[in-house]
């Protein structure tokens, strides 16, 4: 799947979270950013069961419910290890941007989000949302918006 493919996948689903406040352009991106375009939704967690399955589309760490366990980057930098992550597992890919909307809507830890702009956005949930160095992942996540027009979905 292409990314232009893999961005048309999933933009009506991220077209909801507008209805939160929110920028589809930054959740479109974010996506693609996780999944590498789709291409990491085909690892496997460390049972040997595909990805996919979970509808995980964001990267979103477990909170509650299902989850599902696979070997991930943590860290940044000179810091930077593998090491078991858990993941939340969604029974859609609607859900898990519901999910993300909701949580960045109402969850105090992003009470300072700035939603002026799509910059504003991503540079002040990063430093919450990425578990690499958040400056370096809103600026991937912009690059993606810019290069693939995904500001049109907004």
């Amino acid at each position: 799947m292409s990314p232009e493919q893999y961005i048309e996948s999933i933009a009506p689903y991220a077209q909801r979270v507008k209805e939160y406040g929110l920028f589809p352009s930054v959740a479109i991106a974010q996506s693609c950013r996780e999944t590498g375009f789709g291409r990491h939704l085909d690892a496997q967690d460390i049972y040997g069961r595909s990805v996919r399955e979970y509808n995980n589309v964001l990267g979103k760490k477990w909170r509650n419910g299902r989850y599902f366990e696979k070997v991930t980057p943590e860290g940044y930098g000179a810091g930077r290890y593998m090491a078991v992550g858990k993941f939340q597992a969604y029974d859609s890919i609607q859900e898990c941007f519901e999910d993300y909307a909701v949580n960045i809507s109402r969850n105090s830890a992003y009470k300072y989000k700035d939603t002026s702009n799509v910059y504003n956005f991503i540079h002040s949930i990063a430093h919450r949302y990425a578990t690499d160095n958040p400056w370096a992942y809103a600026d991937g996540v912009l690059r993606i918006i810019e290069k693939y027009n995904l500001t049109k979905y907004d």
